[in-house]
Formats: C-alpha cells, structure tokens, sequence
C-alpha cells in the first residue's frame, strides 16, 4: 500500500487501500485466474528476465479482447501482450520519463473521470469508479505506464515518419503513371532442348576433366554422372553468356527490343498495365507477378530511362533469361492540389510508419529472450 504522500494521490486527492484486482477498461467483470493454464499460476512469462504475472495478462486479455475467451486464442493474445511488454522496455531504455505527475494529470484530465453532474474531475467519483471496478491504484498505474510508454514511443516513430515535398511530388507522379512493357523469355529448358548437341558431355569430355583437374572416383558410376552434369551446367552457363554478351551489346547502342528478341529467340508477351513502384504482372486472366523482372535491378534502373521500344540489356534469372522493352510510358511531373497533397501526404506516413514499426518489432523480437509458461493444449 502507498502511503499518502505518494504523487497521485497528491494530486488525485483521494486515498485507497491497493489491495483489489480489477481491470482498467469498465464493466467487463473480474478476470478468470482459473482458464490461464500456465505452468506457474504466478507467472506466466518472463520478458528479458523481467517477470510477467498472470493477473496482468488476464486483465490485458480482458481489457482488448474480451470477446474472444475461446481457449485456443490464448497464445495469440498473450503474444500480443509481451509485444506491448517489448514495447514500453524499448521506451524505458530509452529514457523515455513518465512521472507521477504526468500520469496524475492524465487522470484529472480524462473524461472517464469527470462527474456527469458538474462535467469537471471529481475524486470521490474517480474513487467509485475504482472501486467498482475492483481496480488499485497500483495496478491502475501500472497499466497507465504501458500505456504511456508505448504511445510516446509510437510518438517518436511518427516523427521519424515525416516524408519531405520532394517525397510528395514522387508519389503524386507514381498515382498518375501508367507502365507497360513487352518482354522476351527464354527458359534454361528452352536453352537446353535448342543447344542439345553443343551441352551434350562424352565420355571423353568426361575423361578429359578428370585428367585435367585431377579428379578423384569413388563410384565409377556415380562420380562420373555427377561430373556429367556438372559439365553441363558450364556448357549451359557458357551459352547463356554468350546470348546475354550479344544482347547487352545491342543495349549499349541503343538498338531495338525485335533486334534484342531475335537474339534471345523466347517467347514474346507483354505486361498487365502498371504504375510506378507497383509489381510487373502477366496480362493473362490469372494474374501474377512476374518476380523475375520486378525484383531485377536492371528493371529498376533501366525501365523509365529506356525509349519506347528499345531494347534493356539481360535479366538473368534462374528459370531464364529475360529481355524487356517499355511500350507504354505516360507520367507528368506536377505539383498536386492541397487535397491531393494531404490525401498523399498521409499514405506516405501512414506506409512509414508500417515500415519503421514492423523494423522495430523485428529487431525487439531478435534481440529479446522471451520465455512463456501458458499452456494452451
């Protein structure tokens, strides 16, 4: 129990016994000791050697997903429990301060704490609602300092979210952009089934490698297939080199995407229309994406720079090679409208935002020790 000097109840102006358990959010009853199913009914995880109690996850549980008490969602909401546990570490050991002060004026502040009659904050009414909810003040500060911690750190992570005008301009150029591009494939098995003789490996080629490189032999018959293919896919590498040194050649000059395509000899198609930064996908009824090219730096680098209908130099991919040509390039440098500008500004946060926090989660999650007790078979 906190004596009466203690800050909040300076500040608040009212005293109460800490002994109840209860549960911040209103009306939803006590929690459940019984249905936790950990190893150690005290503790039901530890969080880089910080211990976490059942009773707080139970009033956590109770509190954001009261609606889901199935057994089997247990685990679930237990990890998203230690995930705000991570959270409100990450803020303390980074000096973040949360004062008996600022939490005391958080409460005096909070309309859930104001007396309906006079609309102003009134202790004995904020005492009623404790106590009807079987709540203590240390508990009750405990959950406001989660709480607090983590909306200060998600506080830092919008800051670090600002996108600039230049950031804007981009993105307003990409919505109103359209992309196509033709492209060229020829598959390793196409190459393959097309320069059968020049890939084929004798017994002497074989017998020639095993010379040169001093190869040892085991199994005769197992050891020499293996070279065999071995052989092969150097053949097959050499040809491959050979189709892209000609292409890239006819990049360089600036020639053709038909010039670059009757080299390769693949198959020709063109592309589902596309903005800037969006993926490359086929234009067939079953859509997908075609990584090969989305992901290739040479797409990325080469693709607005190209002239309509010139050829790019070659992807090499695992399943082939590829060749691409723009044919439909339309984008307008311009600066958008107030409306526009807010409605870009705000997806371009909102995307910083998703990437900075799942880079912080990602990197709590790697860095921490967590160990759970909650048993939900």
């Amino acid at each position: 129990m906190r004596n009466s000097n203690n800050t909040i109840l300076k500040y608040t102006g009212y005293f109460l016994l800490a002994f109840f358990v209860g549960i911040i959010a209103f009306s939803f009853g006590m929690p459940d000791v019984s249905g936790c199913g950990s190893a150690n009914q005290a503790t039901i995880a530890a969080v880089n050697g910080k211990k976490v109690h059942t009773l707080d996850f139970l009033r956590y549980r109770d509190m954001k997903f009261r609606r889901f008490r199935d057994p089997k969602m247990a685990d679930f909401i237990l990890d998203n429990f230690l995930v705000e546990i991570l959270l409100q570490q990450e803020a303390m050991d980074n000096g973040f301060d949360i004062t008996e002060e600022r939490i005391s004026r958080i409460i005096r502040n909070s309309p859930d704490f104001k007396n309906p009659s006079t609309g102003k904050f009134d202790p004995d009414y904020f005492q009623a609602v404790l106590r009807n909810n079987r709540l203590s003040i240390d508990e009750y500060e405990k959950i406001m300092r989660r709480e607090i911690a983590i909306s200060d750190l998600r506080f830092m992570v919008n800051i670090g979210s600002a996108v600039s005008k230049e950031e804007i301009a981009a993105k307003s150029t990409a919505e109103n952009s359209k992309i196509q591009i033709q492209y060229s494939f020829l598959s390793n098995d196409a190459i393959k089934k097309r320069y059968i003789k020049e890939i084929a490996v004798s017994d002497s080629d074989i017998d020639s490698e095993i010379a040169a490189s001093n190869v040892k032999i085991s199994d005769p018959k197992t050891d020499r297939e293996k070279l065999r293919k071995e052989l092969e896919e150097k053949k097959l590498d050499k040809i491959k080199n050979d189709i892209t040194e000609k292409i890239n050649a006819v990049s360089s000059a600036g020639g053709s995407f038909s010039s670059a395509a009757a080299i390769l000899n693949g198959k020709i198609l063109r592309s589902a229309p596309f903005k800037i930064g969006e993926p490359v996908k086929t234009a067939d009824k079953d859509s997908r994406e075609i990584l090969a090219i989305s992901k290739s730096p040479v797409f990325l680098d080469k693709c607005l720079a190209l002239n309509i209908n010139a050829a790019s130099p070659v992807i090499i991919s695992a399943e082939g090679l590829y060749v691409f040509t723009p044919v439909v390039k339309s984008y307008r440098k311009e600066t958008p409208d107030a409306e526009t500008t807010a409605k870009l500004k705000q997806s371009l946060i909102a995307g910083n935002i998703s990437m900075l926090t799942r880079n912080l989660l990602k990197e709590l999650n790697e860095e921490s020790k967590i160990v759970k007790n909650l048993k939900t078979d």
